[in-house]
């Protein structure tokens, strides 16, 4: 039953079977790792969250806005919204959210509601980010 001459061909068969499985698993492991590294969601664009997010009546600047994926389909926001001083905040955040989850659809929405101040344009915490 066993014929000797055809032995190289179980560690052909496994490199080639090896090849396969990394070749199928690549793209799984290139999802993984970006998840893990807290990236932005594959399809969201960050300046444009940030463009939707003033152009709402009651919001005058954003800042420490961060979004990653908690899995492949949960994309996450975090946010600090600096309104008017006449805004009310309740219905600046109800606005907000309603906005995000309609446009974005977002699995967890956290957003900080704060007044504008002038100071703002010198925080650095305030600031847009960097590549």
């Amino acid at each position: 039953y066993f014929k000797p001459e055809y032995k190289i061909a179980d560690p052909i068969c496994i490199f080639l079977f090896s090849v396969l499985v990394l070749g199928t698993t690549f793209s799984i492991l290139k999802d993984v790792l970006h998840v893990l590294m807290e990236g932005t969601p594959i399809g969201m664009d960050f300046n444009n969250v940030k463009e939707t997010l003033l152009l709402i009546d009651e919001v005058k600047a954003v800042h420490s806005l961060r979004i990653w994926a908690l899995t492949m389909n949960q994309p996450v926001l975090s946010a600090h919204i600096a309104t008017n001083d006449e805004a009310n905040p309740q219905v600046t955040l109800a606005e907000v959210n309603k906005v995000l989850q309609k446009k974005f659809d977002f699995y967890s929405i956290t957003i900080q509601i704060e007044n504008y101040s002038d100071d703002m344009t010198e925080c650095r915490e305030c600031q847009e980010p960097r590549d």
